[in-house]
């Protein structure tokens, strides 16, 4: 699949997110000296054009440029027309129209982090010995963590995750900055792996067990940044950057509650929860598919989620003028499959004559509850079911456990479910449309870097469908996050603070995501994603016969809110 996980429950893929700073110049690599240094104090400077030709400008506007302010506009000759702005090469084709060859232009390609022909290239070592600034950068290292929740768990209960080894992936590419690009600023990446339950156990449920795996990361490991893209969910979110004042990097949206209490170390590569939620919602409501539906919307009490949904799907329904015959939470007891009133829910549904279900349900918990619709007679077409990547649902790998654990009635009953998301799940194996089936440079760079340097031998192939495509996109994701990372230290110079490189990171601008989705983080901006699209649930699966359920785009790409 094309978005990695960041959900299960709790776990949500790759996936997988408004407005950001698209002007982003590389960060804090310094301008060459030559372009920067003032003239001499007893060379005059050139006068400056005043438009006719021979008058001096103002003494106050012949000062040369501040290093990080463009020059001005070179003169065409006639004495008052600048010259035409030098076409950018964004360095390969993009079938995918203006949208994205506008969003590429945005990025310097030259910076060490940001190439399209190499994951890193040489970054330069500092004028001076770099010196220990905080906790967890010392002279000659910067501390990341790499939290994995263990989904090799879920293979037990027939829930497996063939995402590769995200732990190797992890190792590699920060071999390849260490090794390769020479560090960064004189100082190697000590990357720490934290490893925690999928499905809890031991006595403890799963929020404890996430706690103390942010107890570990932060407090033993003294991590700058902690990284994820196994699926991390719950208060632990809050342990890590509004307890521990630390970076939180994973690929699950968020509620934007958790942003708010995180003073903006809470990033993702998936759009903010409640904007993925509202994305889809509205989307449906403009098409006008809902007038004369009965509308059902259920949800987890997975804390955080019951106010995602509540703002954005129940809130933004009846704003519209839509009364919700069923609204019904499913408690989860602590575990990650929920399923506490599921039985209840499912009856009101039929007693109210339901046809629209809006499911907020996580990887392990919606097939059971859509099997328990069909043990009260609930039958294919009956109902249109609504999604979003909320919980993961958009996804090849989650929405095909509705098969594979509910079987081919449950597939059958939900297929034709609407999907509005970022990523182009699927469309990998739709033939000969160069835009639908485009491979991104950066996608076919992150897995030849990967493939080329790990140790344990692993290739990922983006076509085979025997892996779900999941590798592959774990692949990338990893790189993805990992050259985030190392831009933002970089982009904060040579000696820098914690804080320094959160303050780099909250200005990193457009950033490279899987698929080279228009993409920025900003200030304000923590969801990564600034485009969605439409994407259908099939089964069978219509480009390939050999399997049972597929998710493929069924609409072009458009801006968030428009």
């Amino acid at each position: 699949m094309l978005k990695m996980l960041g959900a299960l429950l709790a776990l949500v893929l790759v996936a997988a997110a408004c407005g950001g700073n698209n002007d982003d110049d590389g960060g804090a690599q310094p301008a060459p000296a030559e372009d920067t240094t003032a003239p001499a104090p007893d060379e005059p400077e050139a006068p400056a054009e005043t438009g006719d030709g021979d008058a001096p400008a103002p003494e106050e506007d012949t000062a040369a440029p501040a290093p990080d302010e463009p020059e001005a506009p070179a003169e065409t000759g006639d004495g008052d027309a600048p010259a035409p702005e030098e076409e950018v090469d964004i360095g390969f084709d993009e079938p995918r129209g203006e949208l994205f060859i506008e969003f590429h232009k945005t990025f310097d390609r030259s910076h060490p982090f940001q190439s399209l022909d190499a994951f890193c290239t040489a970054t330069p070592d500092p004028d001076s010995p770099p010196q220990a600034t905080d906790a967890g950068i010392t002279e000659d290292s910067i501390t990341i963590v790499h939290l994995r929740t263990k989904l090799e768990e879920l293979e037990g209960i027939g829930f497996a995750i063939p995402v590769g080894d995200p732990k190797d992936m992890f190792e590699t590419f920060t071999k390849v900055i260490n090794e390769d690009c020479n560090g960064i600023w004189g100082r190697k990446i000590d990357l720490r792996l934290v490893e925690v339950s999928a499905l809890g156990g031991g006595g403890e449920d799963i929020d404890t067990l996430r706690n103390q795996a942010c107890i570990e990361a932060t407090e033993d490991h003294n991590a700058v940044i902690v990284t994820n893209t196994t699926g991390f969910q719950g208060s632990a979110i809050l342990c890590i950057a509004a307890d521990h004042d630390t970076l939180f990097l994973t690929t699950q949206g968020n509620p934007r509650e958790f942003h708010e209490q995180a003073n903006g170390l809470l990033y993702s590569l998936s759009p903010i929860a409640e904007d993925s939620v509202i994305n889809m919602t509205q989307a449906i409501i403009d098409t006008g598919a809902l007038e004369g539906k009965t509308i059902a919307v259920v949800w987890p009490d997975t804390p955080g989620q019951p106010e995602t949904v509540q703002t954005g799907i129940i809130d933004v329904l009846e704003a519209a003028g839509y009364e919700i015959a069923v609204a019904e939470q499913i408690g989860c007891e602590g575990a990650t499959t929920c399923r506490a009133g599921t039985d209840i829910a499912v009856e009101r549904m039929l007693e109210e004559g339901v046809d629209v279900v809006f499911p907020g349900l996580n990887v392990l918990s919606l097939p059971v509850f859509i099997n328990e619709m069909i043990s009260q007679g609930f039958a294919p077409g009956d109902v249109q079911f609504y999604n979003s990547d909320f919980n993961s649902q958009a996804g090849d790998l989650v929405s095909g456990k509705v098969a594979q654990f509910g079987g081919s009635a449950a597939a059958e009953l939900y297929n034709g479910a609407i999907i509005i998301d970022d990523a182009p799940t699927g469309n990998f194996r739709v033939p000969n449309n160069p835009v639908i089936s485009f491979n991104a440079p950066l996608n076919i760079m992150c897995n030849e870097t990967y493939a080329n340097n790990n140790a344990i031998g692993a290739m990922h192939i983006r076509d085979v469908y025997g892996s779900y495509d999941s590798a592959y996109g774990m692949t990338s994701t990893v790189c993805t996050e990992m050259r985030m990372v190392a831009r933002a230290i970089y982009d904060a110079g040579p000696n820098p603070t914690r804080q320094d490189i959160y303050n780099a990171f909250a200005n990193l601008g457009s950033v490279d995501i899987q698929h080279q989705l228009p993409a920025t983080f900003g200030p304000d901006k923590f969801g990564a994603p600034d485009v969605v699209t439409e994407l259908v649930f099939q089964f069978p699966c219509p480009n390939d016969p050999d399997i049972p359920t597929c998710v493929e785009q069924t609409a072009p790409y458009r801006r968030i809110g428009q």
